[in-house]
Formats: C-alpha cells, structure tokens, sequence
C-alpha cells in the first residue's frame, strides 16, 4: 500500500489522538508521592538547587526529572497552578510517541526486517504508536505529577535508541546522530535509573537489526553509551533511596521479591490487552511459595528463553523480549523496591513490545493493512475513551481513594487513606468500617506496621468519639498511643475523650506523658491547670500544682493570653488565694478590654463573682 500521506501528518495524528485522550488529565491535583517530590521539595524552588534533590523520595537521585519541576516551579511561581506541570508531564508522552513511532517505522525499513515490513512499515508503526499513546494503563505516568521520572526517562530511552538507529544508517559515521544517543543516553541515566539497559538494548539492535556491522564501526557509539552508565551508578551509589530500594530493604528477600514480581509482570501483560480494573496503588502482598506462582513463573520462564533463543538466532522477535525483560529488570527482579512492589507506571515502556507484536502478528496472519488498520483504529478509539474516563479518577483524594478501595479491597494503605479523608471530612460513621478494616488486614513486609495501625487506631478513635463512643474511642487512642508514643496529636484527643467519661485522673495521666515529650506544650499546660484548679473530683484537684503549671503557661504566653490569666485565678483560687484569683483574673479583663475577645468577657465576670464571693470554680461535667 502506497504511502500517500505527508510524512508530518501520521505524528501530528498521533500528537491529536494522545491530546484528546489526556485532554482532562489536567484536573490531576497533588497526590501522594507528589507532596515530598514537588510541594514540599526545597530543591524544585531554585534552578542552581535542582541537581541536588531531597533523598527517599521520587526525584532522590534523579536530578534531571527533578530539573524540571523546578523549571515548572519557577514558570509557575510554586504549586497552586498544576497546568503547567500537567501540561509538560503530556507534552513528553506525546514527544515520546511520536519518536517511538519513528523508532519503529526505521527499525521494520532496516536491513533485517525491510524485506517483510518495509513497504508496511509507516502503517505498522503508526498503528502501534496510536495504540500506545491512548492506552489508559499510561494514566499513571502522564496524570500522576511525580511519575513524570517514568516518562521522562521514556523519552530519553526511546530517544537513544532512534538515535542509535540513525546513525546505523550512515554505517555509524554520522558524529551528529552517535553525539545525540550518547547525549539523550546519558540524561536518561540521570532521569530514572531504569535507564540503565539502554546501551544493552542498543548493541541487541544493532546486532539483530544490523547484522552485517563491523565492531569497528559501531565501537565509538557502544564505548560512549556504556560510559554514561557510570552516572546511573554514581548516582545510585549515593544511598539516597536507602530506605525504599535496595538489597533487604523493607523485609524483602530477593528470592522473595524476584517470586513475587512473577505475579506482578503477568498481571501487567493482562493489563496491556485489558486495562481494568486499574489501581494507583497496589499494595501487594508476597508470593508464599513458588507453588503459589507457577504458572507465572512458567509463562515468563518460556518467554525469556525464547527471547534468548531468538537474540543468539538474530530473530528480531528478540528484541521484543529483550525490550520487555531489559526495562522492566531493575524495579522487577531480584532487588526489591519495597515501598512500591506493584506498579503500573513501570509498563510505560515495556508496553511498546507487547503492542508491536500484536499489530506485527495481526498483519503477519491477516496479511492485510484494511484489516489492521479498522482493528487497530477500533482499539485506539476504545483505549483513549477509557484513558478520558480514568484521568477522571485522578481529579481529587476522594475519587483517587474510593477507587483504590474499590478494586483493591485488600489494600490496608488504601482503607486507611480513605478513612482518613472521611474522618477530616467529618463524615465518621463512614469512615469506621474502613478504618476497622485497616486494623485487620495483612500488610506488605515493607510497610510500618506500628505507623500504619496506629494512624488507624487514631483516626478510628476520633470517628468514634465524635460519633459519642467515647469509650471505645478512647480505647482505640490509647492504642494509637501505645503503638507510637511519638503521635502527638493523639494525646489531646484522648484527654477530651477521658474527660467526657468523667475520668479526670486518666486525663492528667496522659497530658502528663503528653508533656514528658512536649513540656512547652502550651495547650497541654493550661489543660492540665485548668482540671487540676476545676475538677468536680476531689482526689484530682490540687491547687499548688495548678498554680505552678498556670504560671508557666503565663511565662510562656508572654502574659499577653487572657485564658492563661484566667487558668492561673482558677488555680489561685482553688489554693484559697482568692486575692491573688481576683489580682489574676483583672489582668485578663485588662487584655480583653485591649485586645479582645470580647466574647470571653461573660466568663471572667461569672469567675469575678465567685472569687468575690470567695469559691473555687467547680466544672461539674468531670
């Protein structure tokens, strides 16, 4: 079939089929990973500090990616306008499809392969790219601000290899075409350290695609491109992913791992003929044994000694496993990325090898481009609908949350996430039963167990308590508490809760843990001076201990807060010092009359009256 089209149109067309498909990916508000990596990332705030990103997290020792969310950050004067970051995050998947296109139209016109699919090789490779670029299993690495590292990196291996392809065809003399691999090579080392294969896959391309090479000729592009792999190991020498990746990091055995991405990597192949459901975040929990995953292991186990096979033969079928295996091996083998075992962002790549051989492997059995061009647009019009529709997820913590809930009922991370988001929403009769069940579903080796439950525990107590459980609220605080001492904000909680039981004693009992931590804690202070001057329970209050605590919360308040004021003559007149009750107590009208709150103003003459008539106050409700 005669090409008639310009040569510009089919990559505008693929330019206008991925911008429709992500036309509403602009939506996308700051989730999860995108907290540490763009709103709270000092480096993003000045180009000269972007090479030097904060550590264990996305952009940790990617200093390329972490370059353009600063110049995004200084285009938009900081992180309250998303546009721009979603509209670069779009503009480097549509570049990548784009060349990927040309990197498969030049890969079927070459030497190996130009007799079976040169004169198709324009419809094939667009066919593909079109598929690729509307597939929604890309939501994650194009909606999802911090994946851009992914596609960054995508851009940069699929770059290289064009790159590489190019200069091949000058027989490797053209210095332009090997400077600019070795050029994108190395950004992509600096991008995401997955660009590691890219000179592997390079030499398999040239070995396959281009058989009759010299060594000689192509040995000044290999030493290049192999030398920028020093920056990835630099980089990765730097530790500064320490806590997420690495050999035994999280609990995770390599064996372990390597075992349980067997279930993972077919699951992504499933996901590459039939995108649902899909999940932002996984959670997934180890493979017990290899019985558990068999004929996983088995399937990948016969892919990757075809591929092998195939790349020793110089069947260009190999470089579709290689393609497959090389970009998935470092997040998908033996070393454990134990904060994110599971992810949908690392099929952004290795999906092209699965979309090649299917629309290849159609036109080899149909042996007709109409055939293949109507399935291939049916399918391209099918994916960018469902890619619309999931971009829709990404719109706020709500959607994001009940949709992990949904299709990953199992995930503890997600419960607790959701029942976090309706508990700040006040919506605590339906955040219970998520929270419940965080508490009693299993978790990844990698993830803290004492955080993840005692955040469960917490927001479980407060969904409680404001529902008027407050005993069994005030038992999940307690456990909050004792799982992680340092939670903070789960002592003021607890100490309201108490006091609504009546259990005033319990009360101080925990503002004083609470101050063993935080013995500056103004809150803390005046609330413990004030049920010490005003309890009903005679063996709680004790007025010396109300005075000093009442004079140290005046201290620290620069005697400038009128309840601190009137905390220390509630204390004075709890010790029978009504003079001293009355001199406190004017000092807090004194300030109010200045500087207000003038609604404070009935309470202190309801105190004025009983100090002049010389008795304590007494709160009755504990």
């Amino acid at each position: 079939m005669a090409n008639a089209l310009p040569s510009w149109l089919r990559p505008l067309l693929l330019v206008v089929i991925g911008a429709i498909a992500y036309s509403n990916s602009f939506q996308g508000v700051l989730i999860g990973d995108d907290v540490a990596a763009i709103s709270e990332n000092a480096s993003i705030r000045s180009l000269a500090t972007s090479f030097s990103p904060p550590a264990d997290t996305t952009v940790a020792a990617r200093p390329i990616a972490n370059l353009t969310f600063a110049i995004n950050y200084a285009i938009a004067g900081g992180t309250a306008d998303l546009s721009g970051y979603h509209a670069l995050n779009l503009a480097i998947h549509l570049l990548t499809a784009v060349t990927l296109f040309g990197l498969i139209r030049r890969t079927l016109e070459s030497p190996a392969l130009r007799g079976q699919f040169g004169r198709v090789s324009v419809h094939l490779a667009f066919a593909v790219a079109g598929i690729w670029v509307a597939h929604p299993l890309h939501t994650q690495a194009v909606t999802f601000l911090a994946q851009r590292v992914e596609a960054l990196m995508g851009l940069f291996y699929v770059g290289t290899l064009y790159c590489v392809v190019r200069s091949a065809e000058t027989n490797f003399r053209s210095i332009a075409w090997t400077a600019a691999a070795i050029a994108l090579c190395a950004l992509g080392m600096g991008t995401k350290e997955t660009m590691i294969g890219a000179p592997i896959l390079a030499a398999l391309w040239i070995w396959i695609c281009w058989p009759q090479t010299r060594l000689a000729q192509a040995r000044g592009l290999m030493i290049g491109l192999a030398a920028t792999m020093v920056i990835a190991i630099a980089l990765a020498m730097q530790g500064a992913r320490g806590s997420s990746a690495g050999l035994g990091v999280g609990g995770w055995t390599s064996i372990a791992y390597l075992r349980t991405q067997a279930g993972i990597i077919v699951h992504y192949i499933r996901l590459a003929f039939w995108p649902h459901p899909l999940v932002f975040q996984y959670a997934w929990l180890p493979a017990e044994s290899w019985r558990a995953v068999w004929p996983q292991a088995a399937l990948l186990m016969a892919i990757g000694v075809g591929t092998i096979l195939a790349i020793v033969r110089r069947n260009p079928i190999g470089l579709l496993g290689a393609w497959f295996f090389v970009i998935l091996a470092p997040s998908s083998s033996i070393i454990p990325v134990a904060t994110e075992v599971a992810a949908e962002h690392r099929m952004y790549l290795p999906l092209a090898a699965i979309v090649v051989a299917a629309i290849v492997g159609l036109y080899s059995i149909a042996r007709s481009l109409v055939t293949m061009s109507v399935v291939a647009a049916i399918v391209c019009v099918a994916l960018g609908v469902t890619t619309f529709s999931r971009n829709r997820v990404y719109a706020n913590g709500e959607t994001l949350a009940v949709d992990v809930v949904t299709n990953r009922p199992g995930n503890a991370q997600a419960r607790l996430t959701y029942g976090q988001f309706l508990v700040e929403s006040k919506r605590y009769a339906e955040a219970e039963p998520h929270l419940r069940k965080a508490l009693e579903l299993p978790l990844p080796p990698s993830t803290s167990e004492d955080t993840l439950r005692s955040l469960a525990h917490f927001n479980l107590g407060i969904a409680l308590v404001s529902q008027g459980k407050l005993a069994d609220g005030g038992r999940e605080l307690e456990q909050a508490i004792a799982r992680r001492p340092d939670l903070d904000r789960a002592y003021p909680m607890l100490v309201e809760a108490q006091l609504s039981e009546r259990r005033a004693g319990a009360a101080v009992q925990t503002i004083n843990s609470a101050l063993a931590r935080r013995p500056d804690d103004v809150n803390l202070l005046k609330r413990l001076a004030w049920i010490l001057a005003t309890s009903s329970d005679n063996s709680v209050r004790s007025g010396s201990l109300a005075v000093q605590h009442a004079n140290r919360v005046v201290a620290l308040t620069g005697s400038r807060d009128p309840l601190a004021f009137d905390v220390l003559a509630a204390a004075h007149a709890e010790a029978g010092q009504f003079d001293a009750a009355l001199e406190a107590l004017a000092k807090a009208v004194e300030i109010v009359r200045a500087s207000g709150p003038a609604d404070l103003v009935p309470m202190l003459r309801a105190h004025l009256e009983l100090f002049e008539a010389k008795r304590p106050v007494r709160t009755t409700a504990w």
